[in-house]
């Protein structure tokens, strides 16, 4: 075997391009042409030794490729596997990887059937649902469940990334990190995924190609860590969660997830409690108001019911009438918590005008309000409020008005300064509302 038949079956096996092998052993692509061309008859030992390094060969590799290069060409079968394009595609792992499915029938019918509507048109050639909401909207539920359902629809597999967006002690995944899981788990082994994200992204896009799978991503945090994780080829759908904004070219639907209507509220709380039928309807009515509509709170509110076997409706009820953040807590699962780790990803201007609009009196104010209480100029209380929507840590029900959900304010009222500055924000606060 030539030294060039050698370094094309390496190159292959290490799913690299010319180029990047290039790149990778510090030499320039035409050296690497011409060797695989068989053009160079005595190639430098350096460059041999960079080849060998740059596509991770074995000792009895490196003997090989050292002794052809030195003029021995060699016919003996050597110790690395066939040329895939002689051999065909790579052992294909079909992935499974949706987590149990804990929709409550019956609740978010109506978003349900826009992500499957969408997720399922003939016409678009890549499609991307993006899911967002404030945190505990129920934005992970959702997905999956949809993702249950389309499963049968995409018979090479469902992939199920968690972006630890919001992650409680946890940075948000790189982007290269997250290839590389995805990689490994499709039946790439561990040594031929390269090293640049660039080329991770490229060898996922290859993998993909041709194939169907669903693919969630949850908890996004932004553009840059979820742009290479998106297919490039027809067949693929793909479902995003975040707590933000985000855009994306392309066939895109977006689902902004909202509080639940009072109906699907109480179906949620009584089928996650299993709430005797005799509790009165008004009851369980205020107790999901005071679990301000969302989700996560009421299955916490449910699952606070549920452990205790003396309580019941009427004592949950004023129990959620004194603190509702200290109440709503069950286990690891906190609303506190996971309006925490919303504030905690913001820049420290941002999180200053989140505290700063959590001193309101009330939860609904103009915008002349805001720009009082944050202290600043018109233009730049714009800037800070828009920010603060977009990580849905803020509503806005009309133009130039906005509005803290009441479990946001009573989070960010928790977050005031000490008394001494708290004065003076009080002051401000009722100055802005007089005005």
């Amino acid at each position: 075997m030539s030294l060039g038949a050698l370094l094309r079956m390496w190159r292959r096996r290490a799913l690299l391009t010319q180029e990047q092998l290039a790149e990778r052993a510090g030499l320039n692509v035409r050296t690497v042409r011409r060797l695989e061309n068989d053009g160079l008859l005595q190639p430098r030992t350096t460059s041999v030794l960079a080849l060998a390094k740059a596509l991770e060969l074995d000792g009895a590799e490196r003997a090989t490729l050292n002794a052809v290069a030195r003029g021995h060409p060699t016919d003996r079968p050597t110790t690395a596997p066939a040329d895939p394009s002689v051999t065909g595609p790579r052992p294909w792992t079909i992935p499974r990887q949706l987590p149990a499915d804990v929709a409550a029938p019956g609740v978010r019918e109506r978003e349900l059937a826009i992500v499957e509507d969408h997720a399922t048109m003939p016409e678009l050639n890549e499609v991307v649902v993006f899911v967002n909401g404030m945190a505990g909207m129920g934005k992970t539920v959702l997905a999956v469940h949809a993702a249950h359902r389309l499963a049968p629809r995409f018979p090479d597999g469902q992939l199920f990334v968690d972006l630890h967006g919001h992650a409680q002690a946890t940075a948000p995944v790189e982007p290269g990190a997250a290839l590389a899981r995805i990689l490994r788990t499709m039946g790439v082994p561990a040594k031929h995924i390269p090293w640049h994200p660039d080329d991770r992204a490229a060898l996922y896009r290859s993998v993909l190609a041709g194939r169907r799978l669903l693919i969630v991503l949850d908890d996004a945090a932004d553009e840059h860590q979820l742009q290479p994780l998106l297919p490039a080829t027809p067949g693929c759908q793909v479902i995003v969660t975040s707590r933000h904004r985000l855009t994306c070219p392309g066939d895109v639907r977006i689902l902004s997830l909202d509080t639940l209507p009072l109906a699907e509220a109480i179906t949620l709380f009584t089928r996650t409690a299993g709430c005797d039928r005799d509790t009165p309807p008004d009851v369980l009515a205020e107790i999901v108001r005071r679990c301000g509509l969302l989700p996560l709170a009421i299955r916490i509110a449910a699952a606070c019911l549920q452990a205790h076997p003396a309580w019941n409706a009427h004592h949950l009820l004023d129990r959620l009438a004194a603190d509702r953040l200290t109440e709503l807590t069950a286990g690891r699962q906190s609303v506190t918590a996971a309006f925490d780790r919303s504030y905690e990803r913001l820049p420290t201007d941002q999180q200053e005008a989140y505290r700063l609009l959590g001193s309101a009196l009330h939860p609904a104010f103009d915008l002349d309000t805001a720009t009082a209480l944050l202290n600043t100029t018109t233009t730049q209380a714009i800037r800070l409020l828009d920010h603060l929507l977009n990580a849905h840590l803020l509503q806005e029900p009309a133009p130039g008005l906005y509005r803290l959900h009441d479990l946001i304010h009573a989070h960010a009222s928790a977050l005031w300064p000490p008394d001494g500055v708290r004065a003076s924000l009080q002051v401000r606060c009722h100055t802005a509302l007089l005005t």
